[in-house]
């Protein structure tokens, strides 16, 4: 428990000072203004008195006992101090100073040297290189934090991997009015880690949404796990930053190049149900929607206004946002029939007309609450100079504080003029925003994350299969860094129950007669080399080779072209068209590999239409893939043709996620193109790649 950092009875500041610009003197101001419970013991060896408090020489002359202690000395110093707190029975220490291992090695080995004092005497470290923590519960109100915006209480708890980003949004809650519940910049992560402090923000009754600022995911596994309870009661909602693609020429699969720096975070957050953004300003728009609003229970959207062109736009936001235009119910349209000016457009979106006051404009609002059809409202009001407009707010305040469906409200307005209606709407707990666009924007992610709170129970099926032969075909390579031959990659999908075309190698021209026997023209002729990754780039791809004659001559050229590779081969039936898709699994280090799906072929690193998930795949995760790929229309029997088999594609993605999970040794893995055939005939792997890597 984190009780003793976010809750401290007493706080002691190590390296307060009365220069009124150093961080000791900071923190200590920052805990008088805002009220701390508890005592505050300033330690300063050369002075008396820091502000008003009686300032000791060191922690150890302390007579009380102290939860916490806020450190700002110079960085050689830690340790010494430490022991002290560790001597005294402190709890937590947040260190606020830098020069650790952000620094280089050094710094890393005196990291190692706080972490292991502390924890010597079960203290926890709370940083190093840290900004520090707030908890806004009037019971507290703690600001150990060396930070400017002003605290007080709200709903809202941040974590933050970066101090800067953390105060951003901080400042841009504060500025609409919005205050915080908890705050933490935790710094270097030394030991207290951002999964405990989410973790514990997330048993907090008070704490309705969590918002998270990530550089790095220092323990991608634990995150998943934390992050996936916490997501069952409240929203997480992450700031990824970091986007830009590294590595991506050490690897040498379809799905390794196809994969970002990025995506193992967004595999993470999908499968632990966190909500990902992409800039500042979309993430405080969600949180104040999720922090003051019900959870929609469908896409079904009504957008009331006033003034029509604002709402169009709002339509058209909606409807790129993902949601839906609901349908006014009989009994609604007859309802507002009554209750509105003869101009008014009774549908969707509903204008009411500039000339609507407070009745017209609030029983508007009324009549749609109640309709079962829609399940959340979006207002677009413009202030009109000929309207009592605090009247409206007044009405629209009324009813948004007791809503049971979530609205949010767009105001074209001055403020200086009109900033009490602001007020008033925005402080019944209705959101307010400049644009449609951040509005239905807000209403999206809230209803995402209902989505997320309605899914079905993951059907992870066990598929059987001849694990024990694929265990056989991989020891013979365990240890090494390596491309499998492909006959060995086609038999391991064999023994997880994955169809692959009729294959065998051959290395020889003689080898090549006695093995066409065995199998149905036309053939496919391939070269199996280590060296050549994309074999159709290369011309070591010869299909629909009709007789003995043709095979010969197309293996001639093919070994002469690539001898220096001293190459295999390999000899395959020629399969009739199916639509091509690509399946792929990458190794991820702690965690389970992630999973590929999308548009198969030579282009697919062109196209890039592909979803990934992380293993184990569910049965829903599965289909969830492939229905979200753009090109799922093809999939589903575009133009009048036959659909493919879905249920066995989902199946075969399944099974390779049991594949590349119980080996971890497979690094990277394709299968391209994999042919899906009409419903009811399968699908098959046409091609396939797999490099091994060497596990401790």
């Amino acid at each position: 428990m984190l009780d003793g950092l976010f809750r401290p009875k007493s706080v002691a500041i190590i390296g307060a000072s009365n220069n009124p610009l150093s961080i000791g003197h900071i923190v200590i101001q920052n805990l008088v203004d805002h009220n701390f419970k508890g005592p505050i013991y300033p330690i300063n060896p050369k002075s008396g008195f820091i502000k008003s408090f009686k300032a000791y020489p060191s922690i150890s002359d302390v007579p009380d006992d102290i939860d916490l202690v806020n450190i700002s000395i110079k960085n050689t110093l830690v340790p010494t101090v430490l022991e002290d707190c560790g001597k005294k029975g402190v709890k937590f220490a947040i260190v606020h100073t830098a020069g650790f291992k952000e620094v280089g090695k050094e710094g890393l080995e005196l990291e190692k040297q706080i972490v292991d004092v502390a924890h010597k005497y079960w203290m926890r470290i709370y940083g190093p290189n840290s900004q520090g923590i707030q908890n806004s519960d009037p019971s507290v109100s703690v600001y150990a934090n060396f930070t400017f915006v002003p605290m007080k209480p709200g709903n809202i708890s941040i974590v933050a991997q970066s101090g800067g980003v953390g105060e951003t949004l901080k400042l841009h809650l504060h500025r609409i009015g919005k205050g915080i519940r908890m705050y933490s910049s935790f710094g270097n992560e030394a030991d207290v880690s951002m999964n405990e402090i989410i973790d514990y923000f997330g048993q907090d009754e008070e704490t309705k949404v969590i918002m998270v600022h990530i550089e790095t995911l220092k323990d991608p596994a634990g995150f998943l796990e934390v992050a996936g309870r916490v997501t069952r009661k409240k929203p997480i909602l992450a700031l990824k930053t970091g986007k830009t693609s590294e590595g991506v020429a050490a690897v040498a699969s379809h799905t390794g190049s196809l994969m970002e720096q990025d995506t193992l975070a967004d595999v993470i957050f999908e499968k632990s149900g966190v909500l990902r953004f992409h800039s500042q300003q979309e993430i405080i728009e969600a949180a104040i929607a999720l922090s003051t609003q019900p959870i929609p229970k469908s896409e079904n959207v009504v957008v009331v206004t006033n003034t029509g062109g604002p709402a169009i736009i709002a339509v058209d936001e909606c409807i790129s946002a993902g949601l839906k235009l609901a349908k006014l119910s009989p009994e609604t349209g007859k309802a507002l029939g009554e209750l509105l000016f003869s101009e008014a457009i009774v549908s969707n979106p509903v204008d009411v007309i500039a000339t609507a006051g407070d009745k017209e404009y609030g029983g508007t609002v009324e009549a749609l609450l109640k309709d079962s059809n829609i399940d959340s409202l979006l207002l677009n009001f413009v202030t009109p100079p000929f309207v009592d407009c605090e009247a409206v707010a007044r009405k629209l305040a009324e009813i948004g504080a007791t809503a049971q469906k979530p609205i949010v409200c767009v105001i074209l307005t001055i403020e200086e003029r009109w900033g009490e209606v602001i007020r008033l709407i925005r402080e019944s707990g209705i959101p307010v925003y400049d644009f449609a666009e951040s509005a239905s924007r807000a209403l999206a992610s809230m209803i995402k994350y209902g989505q997320i709170l309605q899914r079905e129970e993951p059907d992870y099926r066990e598929y059987e299969g001849d694990r024990k032969k694929a265990e056989e075909i991989m020891k013979h390579h365990r240890g090494e860094e390596k491309f499998l031959p492909q006959a060995d990659v086609f038999e391991l999908l064999r023994c997880y129950g994955i169809s692959a075309v009729r294959t065998v190698r051959i290395e020889t021209g003689d080898e090549l007669k006695k093995e066409a026997q065995k199998l149905n023209y036309p053939l496919v002729l391939k070269v199996d080399a280590e060296e050549i990754v994309h074999k159709t780039d290369a011309g070591g791809v010869c299909l629909d080779l009709r007789d003995e004659d043709s095979l010969l001559k197309a293996f001639d050229a093919m070994a002469g072209k690539f001898a220096k590779y001293k190459p295999g081969f390999i000899l395959q039936e020629n399969l009739a068209d199916g639509k091509e898709v690509i399946m792929g699994s990458k190794a991820n280090d702690g965690l389970g590999p992630t999973i590929m799906f999308g548009l198969g072929g030579v282009f697919v690193e062109t196209l890039k239409d592909v979803q990934f998930r992380l293993a184990p795949l569910s049965q829903q995760d599965a289909l969830d893939m492939i229905r979200t790929i753009k090109g799922y229309p093809i999939l589903e029997g575009a133009r009048g043709a036959k659909p493919a088999d879905i249920g066995k594609l989902a199946e075969t993605l399944v099974r390779l996620s049991q594949l590349s999970s119980d080996f971890p040794e497979i690094d990277e893995m394709d299968l391209n193109p994999v042919f899906a055939f009409e419903k009811g005939k399968g699908v098959e792997v046409v091609d396939a790649r797999l490099k091994i890597r060497s596990i401790g």
